[in-house]
């Protein structure tokens, strides 16, 4: 199979069989949907061995010139994370299997919302581009009020048009660069962005980066994230996956246009601030709520600064300690959702208050939430230490590593929070759960742990980086590790707990005109530093 074949299908064959299976009888689509995913996932495997060979690897789509027609642009880090998204898609579709709202509808949707995620990593094409995030925002949508209840359809219906708003942002950025460039090639005007006056280029760069800051909700942009996190329509696959995939879709543009206009200026020092603000604030935000999906939703928002601020204050070993914790986040994020969902479907709700006593009557949950929470707080040999490790050894100096550890140490308040579902109760009957769900769920947390066994070896094979863990760096990060979950325990018990301490405040999403508001306040913002960083 060429590469143009290799890559077209990658995108095209799930929108296929997705309308192939939407006309077949339920018990075969579910058939044909587990063939269609482990055959997926093999093309995504192979189209990742051939940047094995080449740095990049490119398809065009229409005709010869890359130009005028679609192009789909592949490397080493972009055809990793197709792999990865659809060994997601995979287990999300085994999770959902025999659940009673698993439907031929059901699959359509969520089939083409794998396709368009496998081309947002693809794309070469700046129209294209905005086109892919659109329709994905349009189906997330229809998922995310899929049973329509309660106020289901109007919060359902803000996030999509606050989305919109944010993806105005993005379709001017690309009009300004058009009109100076006249193509939509985004290799092409990358190569030719230094010769373009930098004064210029602070418009379409700003509303680019505004369009996708507001989407990964850098503060104070997270308005959206508490109407779309807690939907009780929605399927827990599918929040899920935006905060395991499309949030690394929006994070990986985010961080190739800031590279990409570098020549002309340097964005670093401002956006490390709001990703640092953004990471702290976050982890409150998530501390705050009640609701166990909408702490694991801005904890998402959180990891989301911590990368950010990771790849731009530190050298190579940061950014690629960041593309590392780019798949073991969406790991141990997706079997911390679908953990999660186990324990809302017995109990009946997402209230962390109302829940006991995990461990108890749910001990297959609890323990695959535990080795989730393990993860993403760096427990020493997991797949989050790993990257964490990467991430703060190359940082500059002492302070912006004391800076990383207060980050750290808000993700470890969250789940120590978070882990009080597990404590004990009054006893109560043993609840069951499907051995589909299991193995969906087993795979994900043997994934996290394999990722977390092989150490550096992932860095060294899988990304292609020579670079290796010393032992007492390793050990000493390890120390501080306990000591934060130690102080962390102490301060939940002693001032959260306690008290049931919550910031009132800051439960609240913004109002429609305000969340506006606050996007045209942050592109103003970004304006702004651009002119005075190249004046």
């Amino acid at each position: 199979m060429t590469q143009q074949m290799l890559m077209a299908s990658i995108i095209l064959i799930p929108v296929i069989f997705g309308i192939l299976i939407y006309l077949l009888p339920l018990k075969m689509a579910k058939i044909v949907l587990l063939g269609v995913q482990v055959y997926l996932l093999a093309l995504a495997v192979f189209l990742y061995l051939q940047t094995g060979t080449q740095t990049e690897i490119y398809a065009i789509i229409g005709g010869d010139n890359p130009i005028l027609n679609i192009v789909f642009r592949g490397d080493r880090f972009s055809t990793l994370l197709v792999v990865l998204t659809n060994f997601l898609f995979g287990i999300g579709f085994l999770y959902k299997l025999n659940d009673k709202f698993f439907s031929n509808k059901l699959i359509l949707l969520y089939l083409i919302l794998q396709g368009l995620t496998n081309g947002l990593f693809l794309s070469d094409d700046f129209f294209n581009l905005f086109i892919l995030f659109e329709v994905s925002t349009v189906i997330t949508t229809i998922l995310l009020m899929y049973k329509r209840d309660g106020r289901v359809v109007y919060d359902a219906l803000y996030y999509l048009i606050t989305q919109m708003v944010s993806m105005m942002f993005f379709l001017f950025g690309i009009g300004f660069l058009y009109r100076a460039f006249g193509v939509l090639s985004i290799s092409y005007i990358a190569s030719m962005i230094q010769y373009a006056p930098a004064s210029e280029m602070i418009l379409p760069f700003s509303f680019l980066m505004a369009g996708l800051g507001f989407k990964l909700g850098l503060y104070p942009m997270q308005g959206w994230v508490s109407r779309a996190y807690a939907l009780n329509s929605a399927p827990i696959t599918q929040v899920a996956v935006m905060s395991s995939i499309m949030m690394k879709t929006t994070l990986y543009w985010f961080l190739f246009f800031h590279r990409m206009f570098l020549p002309l200026f340097d964005y670093s020092l401002l956006f490390s601030f709001i990703a640092i603000v953004t990471a702290i604030y976050s982890a409150l935000k998530a501390l705050s709520q009640k609701d166990i999906r909408l702490m694991l939703a801005f904890s998402t928002v959180s990891q989301i600064g911590f990368m950010l601020a990771a790849s731009l204050v530190g050298n190579v070993y940061s950014e690629t300690g960041t593309l590392y914790h780019f798949i073991t986040h969406a790991i141990f994020k997706m079997l911390l959702f679908l953990s999660a969902g186990l324990i809302i479907s017995q109990y009946e709700t997402a209230d962390i208050y109302s829940i006991r006593g995990v461990m108890k009557k749910l001990p297959f949950a609890g323990v695959m939430t535990i080795i989730g929470m393990i993860s993403i707080t760096g427990f020493p040999l997991t797949s989050g230490s790993v990257s964490k490790y990467f991430m703060t050894s190359g940082l500059s100096n002492i302070w912006l590593e004391i800076i990383f550890w207060i980050m750290s140490f808000g993700t470890i308040l969250v789940f120590v929070k978070f882990s009080t579902m597990l404590l004990p109760s009054e006893h109560e009957k043993e609840y069951s759960v499907k051995k589909i769900k299991k193995v969906a769920v087993t795979l994900l947390s043997l994934a996290t742990l394999c990722i977390g066994a092989l150490l550096n070896y992932g860095i060294n094979n899988i990304l292609l980086v020579d670079f290796h863990i010393k032992l007492v760096d390793f050990i000493t990060k390890g120390l501080i590790y306990f000591v934060l979950v130690a102080l962390a325990i102490i301060i939940y018990r002693k001032f959260i707990h306690s008290k049931q301490y919550h910031y009132d405040k800051m439960e609240h999403s913004l109002s429609f005109s305000r969340m506006c508001l606050v996007l045209v306040a942050f592109f103003t913002v970004l304006v702004s530093y651009g002119m005075w960083v190249v004046r």
